[in-house]
């Protein structure tokens, strides 16, 4: 009966890259991620190599802060935001930048509680992996949509 429809599966995305290298600190959990992701939705092979690599994605920065939203009578925090921005760019083997130096950024608000501050801090652990995933997806479906540099059909980078 699905068949009926036309609905198949999304399988592996075509890219332009045969080998994808993802240039990160060892210890980068977001990078991690990015390589699987990459990995298991697109026809392209992560290799650790640059040299080896048709596209090598740089990770520049990743950054966890926490903003200030409101406080009470008393001066504490109720509510506060907590941002994750990462910074990627995207060269080609010849080392021409074919993404430019961009920033993804996700925010979440969240209340406050003293009395239950293990809780928070794990609620905050868990928001900060929810926002990496969706910026993973993000550079993810940026990075699949790149062509080679020189390419008639390339488009400017977007920032």
């Amino acid at each position: 009966m699905a068949a009926g429809c036309g609905f198949t599966l999304r399988g592996a995305a075509p890219m332009q890259f045969e080998t994808v290298a993802v240039q990160a600190p060892e210890d980068s959990v977001f990078a991690a991620e990015l390589r699987r992701s990459i990995a298991g939705s697109t026809t392209s092979k992560i290799v650790r190599d640059p040299k080896a690599a048709a596209l090598r994605i740089d990770l520049l920065g990743e950054e966890r802060t926490r903003e200030s939203l409101t406080v009470n009578a008393q001066g504490r925090v109720r509510e506060y935001s907590l941002f994750l921005k990462v910074r990627v760019r995207a060269q080609d083997a010849q080392g021409n930048e074919i993404m430019n130096p961009t920033e993804f950024t996700q925010r979440r608000d969240v209340s406050f509680n003293e009395n239950i501050l293990l809780a928070k801090e794990s609620e905050d652990q868990l928001l900060y992996r929810d926002m990496a995933s969706e910026i993973v997806q993000l550079v993810a479906r940026r990075v699949s949509a790149l062509k080679p540099h020189g390419s008639a059909s390339s488009a400017a980078p977007v920032k």
